[in-house]
């Protein structure tokens, strides 16, 4: 079992849901093999702590990190919230997703 820590963060003042561990978990299939989530959220920000069955800890950073692309792409009331790793904001168009090279 692996722990994967990872942020979302929200424009401004938005506050998370407060049914976040219901609205992720929900979100998440077999497949992502999440056996536990952590939530705290505040305001612009919710810190997760995903707790992942993998063979290795890169596996599991992959499979949290789209596992949590697909819950906030798949649950309206997390469509303004991104990864802070993301560069590119929630509702960018696809010219703005091309490879700059």
């Amino acid at each position: 079992m692996h722990m994967i820590t990872m942020r979302l963060v929200g424009p401004g003042t938005h506050t998370a849901p407060a049914t976040l561990n219901e609205l992720l978990m929900a979100r998440f299939t077999p497949a992502d093999r999440v056996e536990h989530l952590w939530t705290r959220a505040g305001p612009g920000r919710i810190d997760l702590v995903m707790f992942l069955l993998a063979d290795c800890e890169a596996e599991a950073l992959l499979t949290a990190r789209a596992a949590c692309l697909r819950a906030i792409e798949d649950t309206p009331r997390l469509t303004t919230w991104r990864l802070s790793d993301d560069p590119h904001p929630p509702g960018a168009g696809e010219e703005d997703r091309r490879d700059p090279a």
